[in-house]
């Protein structure tokens, strides 16, 4: 019986490890066969989670192009890094390594490798030189998506027309904010698909979503044209060492920008290094006091009221008294002169005495007609109203220090649109930078078209009033700003800057500016040049007149105005 029960135990001792392997492949099997067909869509699912994102891709961003499609804003390919945090094993290792290509705080990308989520950028818009040196650290659970960077060719050049772009590509400034639903098109969708590691799998990317291409624009300043006076504001800038320099030239007969400049600028490639005056664009944003170059619309209401004559005499006295306000001239005249005299020699007491002749609310509804204290209604972003301020608030010294251009906020763009609206025939027009829209396959699907405001006055005002100031420039304190061969009009301005606290001007700082056209006999151009705080003489004759010369004697062969028979200057 022993004999019999010590044959059973070494049975069991042999079959048991059997058992218990035969046992636990059961056990394997089972779960198996639960994993793979019971729960497969479960798991299923969480390893395509593991595997799949769903990425929202931007189009690409329409060009812009100057007026000769030039192109000026472009869009360049570029590798946009992300991560996939649950699949990196030593973040702190991958964390180093990214950061020494990328020039970044290990830190800040430490903290996005180990954040909660399955994808996460690290680094957005990277050139094909650093995708390369990332793709030989072979790391796990990093992959790039290709993406279009926007590229600005000419740097500098019509930067504060242009605008920038933020990282998505959205415009911020410039037309590229102002157009930026044209520009930008729809975004579209891919699915990404990736390996075990976390790296993206070649040509996996479906598309869920179509991309759909912005539209392109094409403006109304030729490059070239923009380059111009770009240089020569430059010079100024420098010579001077004025704080800023705002230039704008316009088409007066339609309302086109031909050039529009603002020094110091900015490079849109890289505008996150310039300071906000830098990128302002103060051509359209800056208030200033005019000075004696608001005397053009003082001029254009008295002579369209018939209240002067050109030829009617006013006695200039050095200094004019009003209450405890004492106002002198810039030039101690001390005589008669007619009113085209006072014009070109810019008196103040000349200008205040016939300005006189009018009430405060004739003078304001010119002043509104004209277009000051609203916008123009460019198409560009952050346009200034300037200050006017209404009749019933002006004190005894408002109606003669607005007169002659103190006491009243304007932008350089409001002052080139209102002598546009002076030498044009009478219309304000709406200015505007961009031309035409294109579809993405360079098809016309919108035209920009002269828009008049309003009329400010007649015909016959406006062309007397160009015969004043082409004697500005051929008698007066204008002479600078002449062009051999071409007959020239305008009016300087020099003007002090308000204290911030309200109270008195600044001493010893001024602005000088000139704002005139050509030719005088059938204007294709109108502009105007403020130069901000020069050093050393900053009188607008002996300052912006200059400059004003200089720039026109370049652009107006390019815009076709050729030199004339000097018959206008005999007369």
């Amino acid at each position: 019986m022993k004999r019999i029960k010590r044959r059973n135990g070494k049975k069991i001792r042999f079959f048991l490890p059997f058992f218990l392997i035969f046992f636990g492949f059961g056990v394997i099997e089972i779960r198996l066969f639960h994993l793979q067909v019971v729960e497969h869509k479960k798991y299923r699912k969480i390893a395509e989670k593991e595997q799949v994102r769903i990425v929202s891709v931007s189009p690409q961003r329409g060009v812009i192009y100057d007026e000769t499609s030039k192109p000026l804003a472009i869009n360049v390919t570029s590798f946009s890094l992300y991560a996939s945090p649950g699949r990196i094993s030593k973040p702190e290792i991958v964390a180093a390594k990214l950061a020494s290509v990328l020039g970044e705080d290990r830190e800040n990308i430490l903290n996005k490798l180990r954040k909660d989520r399955v994808f996460v950028w690290v680094k957005r818009k990277l050139s094909l030189e650093k995708k390369n040196r990332i793709d030989k650290l072979d790391l796990e659970g990093i992959g790039f998506i290709e993406e279009r960077k926007r590229f600005y060719p000419e740097k500098e050049v019509m930067s504060h027309v242009l605008g920038w772009v933020g990282v998505d590509n959205q415009g911020l400034a410039g037309v590229e904010y102002y157009y930026d639903k044209r520009l930008r098109g729809r975004k579209g969708k891919i699915l990404l698909k990736r390996d075990a590691l976390g790296h993206s799998i070649p040509l996996s990317q479906i598309i869920l979503e179509e991309i759909i291409p912005g539209e392109n624009l094409v403006l109304t300043i030729d490059s070239k044209i923009q380059s111009i006076v770009e240089q020569e504001v430059s010079s100024v800038l420098n010579e001077k060492k004025a704080k800023s320099v705002e230039a704008i030239f316009i088409n007066p007969n339609t309302g086109e920008i031909i050039a529009l400049c603002n020094k110091p600028d900015y490079d849109p490639n890289s505008w996150q290094s310039y300071s906000y005056y830098e990128r302002r664009n103060r051509a359209i944003q800056f208030i200033y006091e005019p000075g004696s170059t608001f005397k053009v619309i003082t001029s254009a209401a008295l002579l369209e009221e018939g209240l002067i004559r050109p030829e009617e005499k006013i006695y200039c006295n050095p200094f004019l008294r009003f209450g405890d306000h004492v106002i002198t001239d810039w030039k101690e005249f001390n005589k008669e002169m007619n009113f085209v005299e006072i014009v070109y020699n810019s008196s103040d007491t000349g200008m205040i005495k016939a300005a006189a002749r009018m009430d405060k609310s004739l003078f304001y509804k010119y002043i509104i007609k004209f277009g000051f204290g609203r916008q123009t209604g460019i198409d560009l972003p952050g346009e200034a109203k300037g200050i006017v301020k209404p009749p019933g608030r002006w004190y005894l010294t408002d109606f003669p220090c607005i007169s002659i251009g103190q006491g009243i906020g304007v932008t350089p763009l409001q002052m080139v649109v209102a002598l546009s609206a002076a030498i044009n025939g009478g219309n304000l027009l709406r200015p505007f930078v961009v031309k035409r829209i294109l579809s993405p396959e360079g098809k016309v699907i919108w035209e920009n078209n002269t828009q008049i405001v309003g009329r400010v006055i007649s015909e016959k005002t406006s062309d007397v009033l160009r015969e004043i100031l082409g004697y500005v420039v051929q008698k007066g304190t204008g002479k600078k700003a002449s062009v051999r061969g071409y007959t020239i009009g305008g009016k300087t301005g020099t003007a002090q800057i308000p204290s911030p606290d309200g109270k008195g001007y600044v001493e010893g700082k001024y602005i000088a500016s000139f704002m005139g056209f050509a030719p005088v006999g059938d204007p294709k151009i109108a502009g105007i040049v403020v130069v901000k705080e020069p050093t050393g003489v900053y009188w607008g004759g002996e300052v912006a007149a200059p400059l004003f010369g200089r720039i026109l004697s370049r652009i107006l062969p390019l815009i076709g105005v050729l030199p004339e028979k000097e018959l206008w200057v005999k007369k």
